[in-house]
């Protein structure tokens, strides 16, 4: 490569050229110069007016999906690139089929790369179909442009931070297609919701019946009378459903994290909530798993509002494979936000000794607890008294599946 040391060398072949009347020294000597003068213009002037574009056609999208990628590159000046290589940073769970993706030193990311030329003024697209095969959110760029001299001598290089992005949603499937045998989810139920009776709410009384629990006896009106009472409270139409997602896949942390056994915890999550949404439930999401962006645990207060599922996909999306605290510790952290019959959906891969105490904790507060397990086989500890869903087998059989079409 020309360097400064050239026109030195250069100079003094002029000089030498003139003193001597060697006129090839001189047109040598300028011609050096010339040169090198050009090279430095170009290296300069090269990514002047050179603007670098991606466009995705939809900014979230579901696993499986396939968008629309665009790159654009435009060269607005008279000065041409003779060759032009673009290297784009590019997620590992997206998929370019068609294009040129390389391995990089990170295990999160490859390298996309186009290499061309460009005329004066000139504006060329290249056109994609991108593969989104993880959820997440996914950010495209920097890209790094180089590009080369006439002459071969010096070469170019300009780094763009603008980045692209998509939102990955998890794998969402039909709840029952996890379930074996198929069953109702949540129990038998007349209608799109479930009654329960709001203890908050006092209605009447009434004679004492052998199904009644103690709990709603009214022992001063059974006083009075000399017959057991029951309190009857308003019911409500609605079921309050938590999702409780458990992102630790060994009971230890030394153990590290399974990341096969957490996608499919999430892919029971995401269900559940679609499970729920069709049904007009009032449903949260709560888990001790790290939200990215954020450092704290995933939470997404009960709604049944139209938007909910939105939120609680985008939040799977982006929940880590890191557990920040234990299950059961961020469950009593928000067990005093429980609505009244509340449901709680337990998804999780382990089961723990710690998290079947704080299972029969929240169901001596009142609550009703749903396990759907999605790791191998089934739990090794049995949970007395809780419904248990084994999605493992019917998960593991989706993922071959989902792999055979890959291939």
């Amino acid at each position: 490569m020309l360097n400064d040391l050239w026109l030195l060398v250069s100079a003094i072949v002029v000089l030498v050229g003139l003193l001597t009347s060697q006129g090839l020294l001189i047109v040598v000597g300028s011609l050096v110069i010339i040169v090198w003068l050009l090279t430095k213009f170009w290296d300069r002037q090269a990514f002047r007016d050179v603007s670098h574009s991606r466009t995705i056609s939809q900014g979230r999208a579901f696993i499986g999906d396939v968008v629309e990628y665009t790159v654009t590159l435009t060269n607005e000046k008279i000065l041409p690139l003779i060759w032009v290589d673009m290297q784009d940073t590019f997620p590992a769970g997206l998929d370019l089929p068609g294009a040129s993706l390389r391995g990089s030193a990170a295990d999160t990311s490859k390298e996309h790369r186009i290499t061309t030329s460009l005329l004066p003024y000139q504006k060329v697209s290249w056109k994609y179909s991108l593969r989104c095969n993880a959820r997440g959110y996914h950010r495209i760029g920097p890209v790094r442009l180089r590009s080369g001299d006439i002459f071969g001598f010096t070469a170019a290089e300009a780094r763009l931070p603008e980045l692209e992005h998509i939102l990955v949603y998890p794998r969402v499937v039909e709840l029952q297609q996890l379930i074996f045998p198929a069953e109702h989810p949540f129990g038998k139920a007349h209608g799109s919701r479930t009654m329960y009776q709001d203890p908050s709410r006092f209605l009447s009384l009434r004679d004492y019946h052998p199904t009644d629990p103690m709990k709603h006896v009214d022992w001063k009106a059974t006083a009075r009378r000399s017959a057991l009472q029951t309190k009857v409270f308003e019911p409500v139409v609605s079921l309050n459903v938590l999702i409780a997602l458990n992102a630790a896949t060994g009971e230890f942390a030394w153990q590290g994290n399974n990341r096969r056994l957490f996608e499919r915890s999430v892919t029971a999550a995401a269900s559940v909530a679609k499970y729920c949404a069709e049904r007009s439930y009032s449903f949260g999401l709560v888990s001790n798993s790290v939200a990215v962006f954020s450092g704290k645990w995933v939470n997404v207060p009960a709604s049944s509002s139209n938007t909910q599922i939105g939120s609680v996909l985008e939040s799977l999306a982006l929940a880590g494979s890191y557990a920040v605290a234990t299950l059961p510790e961020v469950l009593r952290a928000q067990r005093s936000t429980f609505r009244s019959g509340t449901t709680v959906a337990l998804v999780t891969a382990l089961m723990t000794p710690a998290l079947i105490e704080e299972i029969a904790a929240i169901k001596g507060k009142g609550y009703q607890v749903i396990v759907f397990y999605a790791g191998d086989g089934g739990p090794r500890i049995t949970i007395p008294d809780v419904t248990v869903h084994i999605m493992g087998r019917a998960l593991e059989e989706l993922e071959r599946d989902e792999q055979v079409l890959a291939d």
